[in-house]
């Protein structure tokens, strides 16, 4: 009896296992590492100019309206990089119609530092920004 009830819970608990591996890593978009060690997912990121704090699309709508989000503090966040791929990007919107992609970005204040390479980087006022988005 006792050996029925342990393979039981060892099969539930490798499916529970095997559930939680499966949803983290189909997930693609931006990975924002926290400060305190966590790491929160998304597909589109905005910036809120009274606050000053970041908002985090979660999920979506079919119509790409956000269903839900997170708001995370600009102090908060250590890292904002791509989850997924290679060939996976950030792509950051400029008003007046330029595009940068990226792997990852920095953010520091109003300012938003774009690493385009290992050695360059380019910095973009947030006011200058129409939108940043996970692009496949």
């Amino acid at each position: 009896m006792k050996i029925k009830t342990a393979l039981i819970t060892l099969v539930i608990a490798l499916a529970l296992t095997a559930s939680a591996v499966a949803q983290e890593s189909a997930q693609k978009g931006f990975v924002i590492s926290l400060k305190n060690g966590s790491s929160v997912r998304g597909q589109t990121l905005s910036r809120d100019e009274a606050s000053g704090q970041l908002r985090l699309t979660m999920t979506e709508t079919s119509t790409g309206a956000p269903k839900s989000y997170a708001i995370i503090a600009m102090d908060d966040a250590e890292t904002i990089s791509v989850s997924s791929t290679e060939s996976d990007s950030i792509l950051v919107k400029l008003f007046g119609g330029s595009e940068l992609k990226c792997k990852e970005f920095g953010l520091n204040g109003d300012v938003v530092t774009v690493r385009l390479g290992s050695a360059s980087r380019i910095e973009v006022r947030w006011d200058q920004i129409e939108s940043i988005s996970f692009a496949p």
